[in-house]
């Protein structure tokens, strides 16, 4: 069993048993007060970042993975809401960012490190590559968002949450909050293709092809997302529906080449 691999059991579980224990604490009758959730929560970003370091000396290549990219914004996303925490006790966002980060270094270890950050690519390049990464991030972080805002919804309809519970937050609150970062995240997107068109001779070129055509077409879903949103409204699990698409069509360009070379293509 080498370094990563030993380090990478015990931060998934950390990561896994925080996001369960904090959902709990999210949507208790009576407020929680305890803080192990929180502590177990700093201990996984911390095995987090020493599966990063101990990923890189493993690879000892000129290069960045994507993968290894994306752990790393997983990281600087849990470290910023901890730290937010401490002075914004909500803990919506704690239960995301758990499962997030769990996602991401469980692609890190498994998913190809074929593709990624050479020293010698052009700084237009790697802005494309770390703003679609970037856009990455924030629509999965929308898409779990938006799980939180369907369970809430169903529970409220249920009447299996009391509306005087202190730790549940307004649900248009949430709503809102679900909406500018979905919106926020498809103009990074946006943006993000646009620098692959301009920085890359041919978007459509075989290696290229599918990441283009399976990204932008998460970005249409997103625009006509925001844009029912914005004119009629979406009910909570078709908002859910239109980002778990998006989420899996980003998945699919950034992290399954092979499986769309060799199962779709």
């Amino acid at each position: 069993m080498d370094l990563s691999f030993a380090l990478y059991i015990p931060t998934l579980c950390l990561y896994l048993w925080a996001g369960v224990a904090l959902s709990k604490a999210f949507f208790a009758t009576e407020k929680q007060s305890s803080q192990w959730p929180v502590y177990c929560l700093i201990a996984a970003s911390i095995g987090h970042l020493a599966l990063i370091v101990a990923s890189n000396l493993d690879n000892q290549s000129e290069q960045l993975s994507i993968t290894q990219v994306a752990a790393l914004l997983a990281w600087l996303v849990t470290i910023t809401m901890l730290f937010a925490n401490a002075y914004i006790k909500n803990l919506v966002f704690l239960p995301v960012v758990s499962f997030f980060s769990a996602l991401f270094i469980t692609l890190q270890m498994f998913a190809p490190h074929s593709t990624g950050i050479h020293i010698d690519m052009s700084a237009g390049l790697i802005s494309h590559i770390i703003l679609s990464l970037f856009a990455f991030g924030l629509l999965s972080i929308s898409f779990l968002y938006a799980l939180q805002l369907a369970y809430i919804n169903y529970q409220l309809k249920h009447k299996q949450i009391s509306l005087s519970n202190n730790s549940l937050p307004p649900l248009m609150s949430v709503e809102h909050i679900l909406s500018k970062l979905m919106a926020f995240g498809t103009v990074v997107l946006g943006i993000a293709l646009f620098s692959g068109f301009v920085f890359i001779p041919n978007m459509f070129a075989d290696g290229y092809a599918h990441k283009t055509i399976l990204s932008s077409s998460a970005f249409v879903i997103y625009i006509v997302a925001l844009t029912l949103q914005h004119f009629y409204g979406l009910k909570a699990r078709t908002l859910v529906t239109y980002n778990f698409i998006g989420v899996i069509l980003l998945t699919l360009a950034y992290f399954g080449s092979r499986f769309v070379r060799e199962f779709v293509l």
